[in-house]
């Protein structure tokens, strides 16, 4: 795992204090929807606009009724060919709301895939309400409660997100803000519920910037800037730093595939 996570370090850490053309983007969203999560086939993780040689990928595949089934992910290794080191399983109830899924990984040095992080969901009148998480533990064999996060939805969009240790103690939340059924900005709140982060979503055809603001600041830390399709699909996402004090940190380019 740490060999996949220095490739991606090394590949990605070029593409950062880009520039930035945020004064054609305004406040009002340009198309009609912005889908984030639609059913891609492939999540690339790129270290070059073209994103010739990515490194790192994820792949989907889905049910019967077009639910994702599996993600599986995989690592340029040091040969330079890809390999799989993990997947997640998705589980669904008879209603088909998403019930579980299991991440696996290999323990040690053997070839066997074990279960390792987990997340089963707990529904209030059919609406999303709290995510329970896992590790299980080997040698000894051991589920153990790692977290929590509650949700909470307001006519059908996610309106604030709050996360727990295992003791139930807030860690963090985030407050969502809509404009015409499209989110437009973001608060984060530390366990002392003081504003630590904001998030500002700002249009342009169809590109989205989000850019990153310390409480009470107007100074831009980074910038991620996201392209649609006529569909209204995210095809790419771009990360870039304009804060010439934060120009070490990763940034880079994923790409979507349907």
């Amino acid at each position: 795992m740490k060999t996949y996570l220095l490739l991606l370090f090394v590949s990605l850490g070029g593409m950062a204090c880009q520039p930035n053309d945020a004064s054609t983007f305004g406040i009002d969203p340009q198309l009609s929807t912005y889908t984030d999560e639609a059913s891609m086939t492939k999540k690339l993780i790129c270290g070059s606009i073209n994103c010739e040689n990515p490194s790192s990928e994820e792949v989907y595949t889905y049910n019967s009724t077009g639910q994702v089934a599996r993600m599986e992910q995989f690592g340029r290794a040091v040969s330079g060919k890809m390999e799989r080191f993990g997947y997640t399983d998705y589980l669904y109830s008879p209603n088909g709301q998403l019930s579980s899924k299991v991440t696996y990984g290999k323990y040690g040095n053997t070839t066997t895939w074990v279960p390792y992080n987990e997340s089963t969901f707990v529904y209030t009148n059919g609406v999303l309400s709290q995510e329970q998480m896992y590790f299980n533990q080997h040698s000894p064999e051991q589920r153990v409660l790692t977290g929590t996060v509650d949700y909470t939805f307001q006519d059908g969009k996610k309106t604030e997100q709050k996360w727990f240790d295992a003791q139930h103690t807030l860690n963090r939340r985030v407050v969502n803000e809509y404009r015409n059924n499209t989110l437009i900005r973001e608060t984060w709140y530390g366990a002392n519920d003081v504003v630590f982060r904001r998030f500002e979503h700002r249009f342009a055809d169809n590109r989205r910037q989000i850019s990153e603001y310390l409480p009470n600041s107007t100074e831009q830390i980074s910038l991620v800037e996201k392209t649609y399709d006529a569909q209204g699909r995210l095809t790419s996402e771009e990360t870039k730093v304009n804060n010439p004090l934060l120009c070490s940190m990763i940034s880079g380019v994923i790409r979507y595939v349907y």
